[in-house]
């Protein structure tokens, strides 16, 4: 074969394989070794790791490192032909995992990946591990078999990795919804001695001191303070207009928004003003919905939702308006239309929820 015949039987290959090709896949696609030399040589192949060459006319692929040392494992194999489960197989595993999930900021110095018996490398970066992998452990990114973002955060917690950067994987994990936190908590908790907790202590309160050590937050944790936040300010709204926060009580609760403050009647300025506030915060929207409860009055919400969270006063100023919860509603202000008629057809009755 000449030099052109022989980086395109070469590309062939290393097309399926991120442009890498090892020394003894060219072997079986009827090169040498001093083929490849001279390839070497003229600059259209690069030696990137012992036996594995990379086709410089073709991008560079991410992760270089990680996806010689897989090929490696099985140097014969073409990756097409690779089964999972195979004695010789390999995951990437740790905090090389990690990185190909792109995953926190946890330290990778070496490539780790996990066999399922015992092996050893000659490669100085490369760390291989012993353990048996389910199925369900095992994802594939960008053509690699990588262990699933759970089963990355219990190896790292049985390999004791820092627990500040294991929870910035957690945390990140959760926030593109790699992870469900409720069955990681159960994978975890044996772990929870190892990282300082008491011996009560659950998947879920470890998962939460590690993200804390991170400097992170849950996005449950994160919708829960806006939550409270929006609650907060809603509530301080209705204490700034106690005649508009007595009407919703008196209602039974906010059934549909639009409709209650239509309804308001001669607090029709109060209503406008909130409805502007209202559109102008959605988390404020949000919080709201803790009102929409048939027959859920104000005071019934303060008491058994986040009453403890508020201010004495705002507590007061809501308490004060939802006593006037069993007083009759106001009906909505007449209007003068001309005709006589002291009712506006096209303004909805509010929702009796009572």
């Amino acid at each position: 074969m000449d030099r052109a015949d022989q980086l395109a039987v070469l590309s062939g290959a290393a097309a399926d394989q991120w442009g890498l090709v090892t020394a003894a896949q060219a072997k079986e696609l009827g090169l040498n070794a001093v083929q490849l030399l001279r390839l070497t040589e003229a600059g259209l192949l690069e030696n990137v790791s012992r036996g594995v060459y990379f086709l410089a006319t073709g991008a560079v692929p991410q992760h270089m490192d990680i996806k010689a040392a897989w090929l490696r494992l099985q140097p014969r194999e073409f990756a097409w032909n690779r089964p999972l489960g195979h004695p010789d197989s390999g995951v990437v595993s740790h905090a090389s995992a990690c990185r190909l999930h792109e995953l926190g900021d946890i330290p990778a110095p070496e490539v780790e990946i996990t066999v399922p018996r015992r092996r050893t490398t000659n490669e100085p970066f490369v760390r291989l591990r012993t353990a048996s992998l389910e199925p369900a452990d095992i994802t594939v990114v960008d053509g690699l078999p990588v262990t699933t973002a759970a089963r990355t955060i219990v190896d790292l917690l049985q390999a004791k990795a820092d627990g500040g950067h294991i929870g910035g994987v957690i945390a990140e994990a959760e926030r593109r919804e790699l992870i469900a936190v409720d069955e990681l908590a159960e994978r975890v908790r044996p772990y929870a001695r190892k990282y300082g907790l008491k011996a009560t202590a659950t998947g879920r309160d470890l998962i939460d001191h590690l993200v804390a050590q991170a400097g992170e937050s849950l996005r449950r944790q994160e919708v829960d303070r806006a939550g409270q936040e929006g609650f907060d300010a809603a509530v301080r709204l209705f204490a700034g207009y106690p005649a508009v926060a007595s009407y919703l009580a008196r209602s039974g609760g906010m059934i549909d928004i639009g409709r209650a403050l239509g309804n308001l009647g001669p607090n029709a300025a109060a209503a406008t003003t909130m409805r502007r506030v209202l559109d102008s915060d959605p988390a404020m929207r949000a919080a709201l919905a803790k009102f929409t409860q048939p027959n859920q009055a104000v005071l019934q919400v303060l008491r058994h939702a986040n009453a403890d969270a508020l201010s004495p006063s705002i507590r007061k100023a809501m308490e004060a308006a939802a006593k006037f919860q069993q007083q009759p509603v106001p009906p909505p202000a007449p209007r003068n239309s001309g005709t006589g008629s002291s009712r506006d057809d096209s303004r909805p009755e509010a929702e009796d929820t009572g």
